[in-house]
């Protein structure tokens, strides 16, 4: 399932190191996103950034906001809602 807003997520792998942050909580509230935004991977040899453009979100969790973290590492851990009547 996709992750939103207001959904309840954690990571895919603990702890992770990601744009020089060190993420490491059981659950975080999705608050805005998914979005898309360019992320700096490396530089070249000519000194040119990298970047590559892929679906992130910012999220709370721990008392802290995250921002801009690649939906590629989280996973969607609340069950969907019972749509049955």
């Amino acid at each position: 399932m996709a992750i939103s807003k207001n959904d309840l997520v954690g990571l895919k792998t603990r702890p992770l190191y990601f744009d020089g942050l060190d993420l490491d909580w059981d659950l975080g509230l999705v608050v805005r996103g998914p979005y898309e935004d360019s992320i700096i991977l490396s530089t070249s040899k000519t000194g040119m950034p990298i970047n590559v453009v892929t679906l992130v979100c910012d999220l709370m969790a721990d008392g802290k906001m995250y921002y801009s973290i690649p939906l590629d590492h989280l996973v969607r851990v609340q069950k969907p809602r019972d749509v049955s009547p």
